[in-house]
């Protein structure tokens, strides 16, 4: 059996970072039509960005002064499996087309991703969990069944082992704020991370419809916000 071979990194699509480690080099199982392979592309492009966001993002909380110690290596831990999801988008990159160049979408991911970063720890966690939460459902969206992405078996892998990851971030990231604020109110910061996160997602709506996908239910899927975090 042939041992897996590796790839330098491609560029990032919003941030940089030292030590990017080289990406696992994936083969489609199945091939994809042109339109569907672009679309995928251009759909890449916000959830690249926001793996690079979020490695840095529990890197910080991993050093956070406000967090004990189970949170702190619990933010690590989840630091390390975003940055194995930054390795497994890379290789999709490889084999995808080049989406067009839109420095609009660009400047629109990076500033949103900008704002979410703030000192305190417990707004920070309240905005990861709307987003890990909402990520989540625009994953299970493009996996549903009969569905491009869900009929090609690379993607759908790879797409199901981040969204069970995310999942698993969710109630992480929910547990921790609720130990740092427990009685502080969250419903409204929560709301409004998911309606900002639906408008950068619909900036592909045209990407959504090619894979499938009703961009306006999926928009009135991330807007229906729990009131309470229980998980």
């Amino acid at each position: 059996m042939d041992a897996p071979s590796y790839l330098p990194p491609p560029p990032p699509v919003c941030f940089r970072r030292r030590g990017r480690r080289a990406i696992p080099r994936l083969i489609l199982e199945q091939e994809l039509s042109r339109d569907v392979a672009e679309a995928a592309a251009e759909l890449l492009q916000v959830l690249c960005c926001g793996e690079e966001s979020a490695i840095f993002a529990f890197e910080r909380l991993s050093r956070h002064p406000g967090l004990h110690e189970a949170a702190t290596l619990c933010a690590a831990r989840i630091a390390q499996e975003e940055a194995y999801h930054d390795e497994l988008l890379g290789g999709l990159r490889r084999i995808l087309p080049a989406p067009r160049p839109d420095p609009a979408l660009l400047h629109s991911l990076k500033g949103f991703y900008r704002t979410l970063d703030t000192p305190d720890a417990f707004v920070h966690l309240t905005q990861i969990w709307a987003l890990d939460s909402g990520v989540c459902l625009v994953l299970s969206a493009l996996r549903g069944s009969g569905r491009p992405v869900g009929k090609n078996s690379t993607l759908d892998a790879i797409f199901a082992r981040i969204q069970r990851d995310e999942a698993g971030h969710v109630r992480d990231s929910g547990r921790m704020a609720r130990e740092l604020g427990p009685d502080r109110a969250a419903a409204d910061l929560r709301v409004l991370t998911r309606e900002k996160l639906a408008d950068l997602v619909l900036l592909r709506a045209d990407a959504l419809e090619t894979l499938h996908v009703d961009p306006d239910a999926l928009r009135r899927a991330l807007l229906r916000v729990p009131l309470r975090v229980l998980s």
